[in-house]
């Protein structure tokens, strides 16, 4: 795959995740859960939506070797994060698969912490 091909889709996984998080789903996924573990998904979901700005606007030309390297490390995590997301009751998984693509995309781009 191209990197351009490679961007899109990461670009879009995170598109698709960030819906997710704000649906009425997940929601109720996080409903008595420690304040601690809301805290965290909202920083996940902020973080989220940074990275997809980030990926999305950044100069291909620049990233472009970084994007075919990760290239494999990006399929695994969208391919992890798309199982997470199948059931947001598990919200611990969700978490983990979210900051595991986001440390990927990290590589790519600098993310905030």
């Amino acid at each position: 795959m191209g990197p351009f091909e490679i961007r899109r889709q990461a670009v879009s996984e995170l598109r698709k995740v960030i819906l997710e998080m704000m649906s009425s789903e997940w929601d109720l996924a996080l409903e008595g859960r420690s304040e601690e573990e809301v805290s965290e998904a909202a920083r996940s979901l902020l973080r989220a939506q940074r990275a997809r700005l980030r990926l999305g606007s950044a100069d291909l030309r620049k990233i472009r070797g970084d994007l075919k390297a990760n290239e494999e490390s990006l399929e695994r995590g969208r391919v992890a994060l798309e199982k997470a997301i199948e059931d947001l009751g598990a919200v611990r998984h969700v978490l983990d698969a979210v900051a595991g693509f986001l440390r990927i995309v990290g590589r790519i781009v600098p993310l905030p912490v």
